[in-house]
């Protein structure tokens, strides 16, 4: 196979950039069949669209799904060919809130998607700044659908400046890659999507999507992710650890995304999710969820000036590590991340749980229940080991949680702690109360902010975030 830069891709490549732009399915969905297809939507009800170019419909749904007009009642887009897309679970006590649907936004001038750098609201602006490939000559502009153009993209540039734009899905487990994956070792290898230095990864539309693939950012500098939906990786061969906690348990390999030993790394309106292989749809084996996924987005190894923004992350688990292991001491003074304008829907914990790390945590917005049959929500923000967490206008909107202890927990040992301050934050409406009975936590976080956050009022942060964070909101050229 050839690979060709994007100047030469215009003339041979079927790609109508009106209908990249046109959204086929609600924000946070993810296609499952085209019309006449099946959808296998699991055992667990959830929401399902049927319709295309900002057209559908949606009916609450389990099980094997016909992509029919019969199915869903009307057919909202005549004599043109839907799609089926399924989103939310209907698993908990209160129906699931669908953000409002909005076209992409065209940039203001200077804010080219493709050129433009880390702002300067977040950790990755400082020192040298984040601009990924904003550098690349038209040659260097690849545009890339299948595994095989994406690793041949990424190999070409070997760390000089690439704009990598991808557009439709691109599953590692496609037959250019060598189909499914056949063992543990085969998936270690074929799964990885292995980024180098200078470069720009980013989709082109609403509907860009990676599957089945890992996204390693590892021993590199200045690299920029946006605009993708990232479907968590699921480890065909889990492994069972009967030291794992009191009563033993499964672990599983391969995060969506890690940042491993790098720095200036700007992670920006991205969709993670576990669907459509959600955990309802895996085993119980020696009493516990044989859970195939590991982490959405893990940062580790001394990575520095990192900042995740106006990402969704949903429907998972064990969401984000800042920092790996309370015994990795060399990360002390090191793990500069922020996390801001993100969308936490339906993620147990981990968003994030910290190490070491100086981490800025502000105008993010939670969404869960503590009592949901999938996804229950567990805690939010965890202070671990020397922890350095500054936190502010963060809105948690957590059915059952009472106190600032439901929501931020001190996940180590007694003789391990770390140290967070809070200003701004609500819970369900009310101040946080960091610093509680529940939520005791030393504040002697010992650094301050080198940038100046763009700070929300937390009584907007929800409004804000559910109508600009995640995939599908930029638009590319």
């Amino acid at each position: 196979m050839k690979l060709l830069p994007l100047a030469a891709l215009i003339s041979t490549t079927l790609f109508a950039s009106s209908a990249a732009h046109a959204a086929d399915w609600p924000t946070s969905f993810s296609k499952c069949a085209a019309q006449g297809g099946t959808c296998d939507i699991g055992t667990a009800k959830r929401q399902v669209s049927f319709g295309i170019k900002n057209k559908w419909v949606l009916k609450s749904l389990s099980g094997k799904v016909a992509c029919t007009a019969a199915t869903f009642g009307s057919d909202p887009y005549p004599g043109v060919d839907k799609k089926c897309a399924v989103g939310p679970l209907d698993g908990g006590t209160t129906p699931p809130v669908t953000p409002p649907v909005t076209p992409p936004v065209t940039p203001p001038a200077g804010t080219d998607p493709l050129t433009q750098a880390a702002p300067a609201t977040g950790w990755a602006s400082h020192s040298s700044g984040t601009r990924g490939g904003a550098a690349a000559t038209q040659k260097e502009i690849y545009l890339v659908s299948s595994p095989s153009q994406l690793l041949a993209a990424l190999k070409a540039q070997a760390g000089k400046p690439a704009q990598i734009k991808v557009y439709g899905t691109i599953d590692m487990t496609a037959s250019d890659n060598g189909g499914a994956f056949k063992s543990a070792s085969d998936q270690g290898a074929r799964s990885l999507i292995s980024i180098p230095s200078n470069t720009t990864l980013i989709g082109v539309g609403s509907d860009a999507r990676i599957v089945n693939g890992r996204i390693m950012i590892k021993g590199v500098d200045n690299v920029i992710v946006r605009n993708l939906t990232i479907a968590n990786p699921c480890d065909i061969a889990p492994k069972w650890d009967p030291q794992d906690g009191s009563s033993g348990n499964w672990n599983s390999e391969y995060d969506g995304l890690n940042v491993d030993k790098s720095t200036h790394v700007w992670i920006d309106h991205d969709t993670f999710t576990d669907a459509p292989r959600t955990d309802d749809q895996f085993p119980q084996e020696n009493g516990k969820l044989k859970q195939c996924h590991d982490g959405a987005l893990d940062v580790k190894n001394g990575s520095d000036y990192v900042t995740v923004s106006n990402n969704v992350f949903e429907l998972h688990e064990k969401n984000t590590l800042i920092g790996s292991s309370d015994s990795t001491t060399a990360d002390d003074g090191h793990l500069t991340v922020t996390f801001h304008g993100n969308r936490y829907k339906q993620v147990t914990s981990r968003a994030p749980r910290v190490r070491f790390g100086k981490v800025h945590v502000y105008n993010n917005y939670y969404e869960g229940d503590r009592n949901a049959k999938l996804y229950a929500h567990h805690y939010s923000i965890g202070v671990g080991y020397k922890a350095k967490i500054v936190s502010q206008n963060n809105a948690f909107d957590i059915i059952g949680a009472t106190d600032c202890g439901d929501v931020v927990e001190a996940s180590g040992s007694s003789s391990k702690t770390g140290a967070i301050v809070d200003s701004g934050s609500l819970l369900n409406g009310a101040a946080l109360g960091l610093g509680g009975a529940s939520c005791k936590f030393s504040t002697a976080v010992g650094w301050t902010l080198p940038y100046t956050p763009a700070l929300l009022d937390t009584a907007k942060v929800r409004e804000s975030v559910l109508r600009n964070a995640g995939a599908g909101k930029l638009s590319v050229r």
